[in-house]
């Protein structure tokens, strides 16, 4: 069941967050894991995030959050800041059905996200549902961000 996130689910995402962060970029860079948990995925920093931004959040049969994705703005554009399903539900189509959310919510505007180099997952997932490659950030010693852009 996907539904819209609230600041009460930040504990259950931070604890979602210990799994599909090193999941996601160990094999990237350890220190992409450690800045990533520290800076965006702690408990106080997901409760801010869900009291400013949309969230919608799936939950699996036990009430298990397994996914995340949201909506914010940077620099005029509007950005998908996080999508993340944990590994055990990917292939499923939680994923896409988290992004549905987050495209009709977004309506006719230009969707941006970023992606760190390297999550070669992320860069097939999106450019499958209609996302290319715009620019990259250098973020040394982290990897580059990478930036795509879909629009409707």
């Amino acid at each position: 069941m996907i539904r819209p996130g609230s600041t009460a689910d930040a504990g259950a995402l931070a604890e979602l967050g210990r799994v599909v962060v090193p999941a996601t970029y160990a094999h990237i860079s350890e220190a992409e894991v450690t800045r990533t948990l520290a800076t965006w995925w702690s408990e106080e920093a997901l409760a801010d995030s869900l009291a400013r931004l949309p969230h919608w959040v799936a939950e699996d049969d036990d009430g298990r959050l397994v996914g995340v994705s949201n909506l914010g703005s940077h620099d005029g554009r509007q950005v998908m800041w996080k999508l993340y399903v944990h590994p055990d539900q990917q292939g499923t189509g939680l994923g896409r059905a988290l992004l549905e959310r987050v495209v009709e919510a977004n309506g006719d505007q230009p969707l941006w996200l970023s992606y760190v180099d390297g999550n070669e997952r992320a860069a097939g997932f999106y450019a499958a549902h209609g996302f290319v490659e715009q620019h990259r950030e250098p973020a040394p010693p982290y990897p580059d961000q990478v930036w795509m852009r879909r629009d409707r």
